[in-house]
Formats: structure tokens, sequence, C-alpha cells
């Protein structure tokens, strides 16, 4: 039967993908570019260094790049378009809400209260119709916002977070974040917080087997550093952060137990728990957050990307009761909340609804790892696929047995061969060696076939190679 919608679906990328015309990628007006770019853009900046690629336009599940080559888009530009780039009645609401009303200074507008009551309807669990909303412009100051909401509402100050975890790159969300690479060379930044194992059980903390044999022994390390006296803490933390599915630390997905464990202790001792899902939100994981996986309901949800997409819209939810016990006009954000970001958020959920992307990324989702599942059994060098939905990490290994991950020099040739051969892809996990896929929850099947074939080709390369 055909599913509502697709042919509408198929439409907004471009249908040539991937198609490459120039000799060499990038090519000589990418090269260009990206020479200004190495000469006056700060260093600091990830991308260009490691993936030398230049965007000039983009549809849907597919971006062209200057010299006119086509790829097909594995990043959804790391995990922020969900319902693809340009998409038209995006760029509609963008030019109809300009011609209106666009900054506003922290100030009420139609389109803010109509966001603020759609974000409500859509909340998980048990936070439907029971929140408040605090908007942000990004995913590291609403991680910034949720720390001080977690502190005011429980008048304590100690954060525990978990290895791996990525939580953003200001001050106080770059303390939570463990890539050394974001912070080495810093003094100590905000004091009190803790870190934990994360269920990452395919290199498990304590050296257990594997789940449900381990007893989940990283759930009971959190509840003792909640409950029992003499492991770090002045007292009960004001809050537990956590992804549901870690995202840079290399889209790994925990056992549903892991997560309800640390909820349930949370509750039982008046600590805020924090579901940040700016990376795995809204339709991602095949559900539109990753906690209705397990029925879990937050106190507080950090989320970014996808809900702006093409703009950038963050927001933390909160449950009524914490969000009532904040001091009042204390956290005013200047850009934050205005009509043109708002107008596009509710579009993107708009066509989320209409698109049921949550099924469709469960659906293709559920393909997709199949494809990759018969890939691990055949492969030397892939040691483990994993994921929810359109939210998937592939991690690669020098050697199955010892789990030894695979150096960073091979994972980035990795990436720029299947760039070479029209495939944009990233790479996340500790060691860098965590192919992640990720593409806009618009892509159609067939890209998918064109993807893994890529994928495929270019991960048999790399073992000849090594």
């Amino acid at each position: 039967m055909k599913l509502a919608y697709e042919d509408e679906i198929r439409r907004l990328s471009y249908s040539e993908a991937p198609k490459l015309i120039t000799k060499e990628i990038p090519g000589p007006k990418a090269k260009e570019i990206l020479d200004k770019i190495y000469k006056l853009e700060s260093i600091t900046i990830l991308a260009p260094y490691v993936i030398p690629f230049v965007w000039n336009e983009a549809r849907g599940a597919t971006v062209m790049d200057p010299d006119g080559n086509v790829f097909i888009d594995m990043t959804a530009a790391i995990a922020v378009n969900a319902v693809g780039h340009n998409h038209p009645e995006v760029v509609e609401t963008i030019k109809s809400q300009a011609e209106k009303l666009m900054h506003t200074a922290d100030m009420p507008h139609p389109k803010r209260a109509e966001l603020l009551e759609k974000l409500s309807q859509i909340a998980p669990c048990g936070m439907k119709n029971n929140v408040r909303t605090a908007f942000a412009m990004s995913g590291s100051d609403a991680a910034e916002m949720c720390l001080k909401f977690a502190r005011w509402y429980t008048g304590r100050a100690e954060i525990i977070t978990f290895h791996g975890g990525y939580h953003g790159i200001t001050t106080g969300a770059l303390t939570l974040t463990t890539n050394p690479t974001y912070k080495r060379g810093i003094p100590p930044l905000v004091p009190g917080i803790h870190f934990a194992p994360y269920a990452y059980c395919y290199r498990c903390a304590f050296g257990q087997k594997g789940y449900p044999d381990c007893d989940l022994q990283c759930a009971r390390y959190v509840e003792d550093l909640i409950t029992k006296p003499g492991l770090g803490l002045i007292d009960k933390p004001a809050a537990v952060i956590m992804e549901p599915l870690q995202g840079e630390g290399g889209y790994v997905v925990p056992p549903g137990e892991f997560v309800k464990w640390v909820w349930k202790v949370c509750g039982e001792n008046n600590v805020v728990f924090i579901d940040d899902e700016v990376q795995s939100g809204f339709c991602r994981t095949g559900k539109w957050f990753t906690v209705e996986h397990w029925g879990v309901t937050p106190d507080i949800l950090n989320l970014g990307k996808a809900l702006g997409g093409d703009f950038p819209v963050a927001a933390v939810v909160g449950l009524k009761k914490i969000m009532d016990n904040l001091p009042r006009a204390s956290q005013p954000v200047t850009f934050a909340g205005n009509a043109l970001g708002c107008a596009v958020a509710l579009k993107n959920i708009e066509l989320m609804e209409r698109y049921k992307l949550d099924e469709r990324a469960a659906r293709l989702g559920e393909y997709f790892m199949g494809l990759l599942k018969e890939l691990e059994a055949e492969s030397k060098i892939v040691g483990e696929v994993r994921g929810l939905g359109l939210m998937i990490g592939i991690e690669i290994v020098k050697d199955k047995t010892t789990k030894q991950p695979m150096n960073l020099e091979n994972m980035v040739w990795l990436v720029h061969r299947m760039r070479d051969k029209g495939l944009l892809a990233m790479i996340c996990g500790r060691w860098g060696q965590v192919f992640r896929f990720m593409p806009p929850l618009i892509i159609t099947k067939e890209m998918l076939d064109k993807a893994f074939e890529v994928f495929r080709e270019s991960l048999r390369e790399l073992e000849k190679r090594i």
C-alpha cells in the first residue's frame, strides 16, 4: 500500500544524488572558498579541518557544493534538519513571517504563545499539558538554563552527569561534557560536577559481559552516588542530566532499565531528572522523544537542533512544579523566542506530524539497521551496529576480539573516501571510532540503499588498506 506523502517527500531532494562532476572533492570553486575560511576564520571551528567540504545549496536529504557535485546527506547538519533542508513550506514561512515581525527582545507575540502551547501538547509522557517553557538559542545555553533551574528549585548545587556525555561548549555545559578536546588546558570550570559511567554495554566500565547479566552496575553506581555518604558529594545532587541515547559519546543506546532506574532513584530522592534530547529529540529515534521508549517523565527536558531546523531555536521544558518555583524575571535572553524562530519551529512540528516522521524514522531505521547488521556479521572491523530509529552508530575496531578502537587517521580517511563517492557522514565516539548516520528524516529508502552501498564499498577499501 502506498504511504501518504511519500511522493511529496521524494520531490524534496535532488533526485540525481549522488552526482559527481569534478575529478576531485573539493573541486576548484570549493577550494577557493576553503582557502578563505582557513585564512580568516578562527581555527577553533571543527568541520572544515576534519571534512574539507563546502555547502552551497541543500534540498531535502541532499547537498550541492559550489562546483555542482550533489551528495546524499547522512548528517542532517548534525541531526538538525529533521524535515529536510530548505523545505518549501519552511522557506515560505520565513518569508511570510519576516514581512510581519522578527525580533521581539524576549517579548510576547502570537507565534510565541502558539509554540508554547504546542510544546506543552507534545511533551513526553506525564509532562503533557503540565509544563512551562523557557526559550534559548542553542542546546548549550539551554543546558546552562537546565542547571540553573535545577539548582534554584532544589537549593542544592551538585550535579551528576555521565562519561561520554556532551551537553554543550559554554562554561557550565562544557563542565558536563567529557571530550577533552573541548576543554584541554582550561582552568577548572564549574565545581560540583560528578561523573558516572554511562550504560555503554559494548565497553562496560565495570568489565561485565553484558546486559542483563551485569545486574546494571552502572545504574547501581548512580544510586549509590545519590543515596550513600562518602562518595564525593557533599549533599544530594540538585540534578542528574542524561542523554537517553548518547550522541557525541558514540551513539550509545542504553538498556531501557538503566534510564528507568536512574529516573526512579531521582524521583525518590527529590533530585531533578534532566533529559537532554537536543540531538535525539523530535522523532529521530522513532518516538517524538527518546524517553517515550521507556515511559519516563522527565522533570526538565532540553530541546534544540530539530526544533528550529534551518533556524536556531532551543527550549527548556519543565514540569510546572519546578518552573513555578523559579525566581521571577530571572532569565532574560535577548533573541530567544523571537517571532521568526517560533514560526519556523511551529512549521517544523506541523511537518513532523503530517509526515508522521516518528513512525517513518522507526520503519526506515529498522530497515537500514538490518542492512548494517548484515555488514557487521561479514566485516572484520565493524564491532557493533546500534541505534534507534534513524540515529544509528557503527563502531569500527581494529580487532573484534580485543575491541581496540580504529585509529582516528583511518576513520578520517573513511569519511573522506565516502565524501569522494558522494556521501556526507560524520564520526563521533570517545576515540572518534564511531560512524553516526543521522540523515534528515525525509530521506527515502532508495537513498538509504545508495548510502549503504557507498559505506560498504568504502569499508571494504579500508579493510584492504589496513
